[in-house]
């Protein structure tokens, strides 16, 4: 009798210590995937904020030059950088992307976008003309207007 309830309170204890293992690994018992393997890095959100204003910033570079009729955006060119302002503390973050006009690859331009550090997005969507739209032509790059 003494051995049966031992059996059934080892039992017991074993299916409750793995249910803890669980809980602490924070994975679902019926997947093989982790919480933490669902959750976004900083460029994939950054990149996710670029994507879903993919609209705006076109219409704000076809903004730019009335010669602009279609926009391609190069989104591995996305990086972040802080801006100096000339003091100690040091200025902002700036998210930027490049990308061509008019499926034309002799073209580039540059927007940005500030945020607050480096792995956040932008709290409103502001954008700024980092670079303006230059062709290469005659061995050297103009604006595209011109």
């Amino acid at each position: 009798m003494k051995k049966g309830k031992l059996a059934i309170l080892l039992a017991i204890a074993t299916v409750l210590a793995g249910g803890i293992i669980i809980a602490s690994q924070k994975q679902s018992i019926f997947s093989n995937d982790t919480q933490s393997s669902k959750q976004l890095s900083a460029r994939e959100k950054q990149l996710a904020y670029l994507r879903e204003h993919e609209k705006d910033m076109a219409d704000f570079v076809k903004s730019l030059s009335p010669k602009v009729k279609s926009v391609q955006f190069d989104w591995e060119s996305m990086e972040v950088g802080q801006v100096g302002n000339g003091t100690p503390q040091g200025g902002s973050y700036m998210l930027t992307l490049r990308g061509k006009v008019n499926q034309n690859e002799q073209t580039k331009f540059m927007v940005g976008f500030s945020i607050d550090n480096a792995t956040s997005t932008p709290k409103e969507f502001g954008i700024y003309e980092m670079q303006p739209i230059r062709i290469y032509r005659d061995g050297g790059w103009y604006y595209y207007d011109e």
